[in-house]
């Protein structure tokens, strides 16, 4: 569900690797089907849930994470029993600790987060590769085994590596390596002067990239890990602190000190990622 760069990227994914499996894509965006077809990414789409959803022996949630609730509502009133539904939305605690209270009649709900992702949006922007050696965060918590496994052994083959750990913990290391990073962003484009900023090159283009993302997702995303990222914007602010009272203090050692540590810390991470 969801043909946008997500949706887009998943259904041109799951063709390269099960490319004898028939997909459906789903999306009120009637040119995001047709281009889906026309790529060969999916055998055929549409907007209609109660018509396409009992088809499905997996369903995968490509859309924003307010409105995952009112789709799993209506995905479980057309599913066949025992379907697995999983999802790529970037916050899990709210959304799985509702599931798990919810009396589904036909779904089991598995959260997922593939930390993949651009600040490109539609169709148009999605390709084979956005996931290819990604990880993926799968929630633990779910009573059926099946579904879960389901679940799990899908992301692996899509991503190449899967992390299992609980909701509240995956909201609290998303807010640290992702919804922070974003926000702080956000903020450094807010901050430079209209004079200054059309001076911008690579350093300052590098740090703000992903302000350049969809603000309704975005605000979304803020809003349903409220606490985990205002915890974060804490312990940023009290960096930021440090690091104005050294400078305003002439204190060289201490900028110094900070920014050796910061700059270990960041090469360090060169050898589990790209960079």
């Amino acid at each position: 569900l969801g043909l946008g760069l997500m949706g887009g990227s998943l259904a041109a994914a799951s063709r390269k690797l099960f490319p004898k499996t028939r997909i459906i894509g789903i999306s009120r965006d009637a040119s995001a089907v047709r281009e889906a077809v026309s790529k060969k990414w999916i055998n055929a789409g549409g907007s209609d849930l109660q018509n396409l959803i009992p088809a499905c022996d997996l369903v995968i949630l490509c859309t924003p994470v307010d409105t995952l609730k009112s789709l799993l509502k209506e995905i479980d009133s057309f599913a066949k029993p025992g379907t697995p539904v999983t999802d790529v939305g970037s916050v899990k605690g709210e959304i799985c600790a509702w599931a798990a209270k919810k009396k589904f009649l036909n779904i089991t709900f598995v959260g997922a987060h593939p930390m993949a992702g651009s600040h490109n949006r539609g169709i148009h922007a999605a390709g084979v590769e956005l996931y290819t050696g990604q990880l993926t965060f799968i929630i633990k918590g779910s009573k059926n085994a099946r579904a879960y496994n389901a679940v799990k052994n899908f992301w692996s083959r899509i991503s190449g590596r899967v992390v299992e750990t609980g909701a509240v913990q995956h909201d609290k290391i998303a807010a640290e390596i992702s919804h922070l990073p974003h926000a702080v962003a956000a903020c450094l484009v807010q901050s430079a002067g209209s004079e200054s900023i059309r001076f911008a090159a690579k350093g300052f283009l590098d740090s703000t990239r992903i302000a350049q993302a969809d603000a309704s997702i975005w605000a979304a995303i803020f809003g349903a890990n409220r606490r985990e990222v205002l915890k974060s914007l804490t312990v940023f602010e009290k960096k930021i602190r440090t690091f104005k009272k050294a400078l305003a203090t002439r204190k060289t050692g201490t900028l110094q000190a900070l920014l050796k540590q910061s700059s270990k810390i960041r090469r360090g991470l060169l050898g589990s990622s790209k960079g």
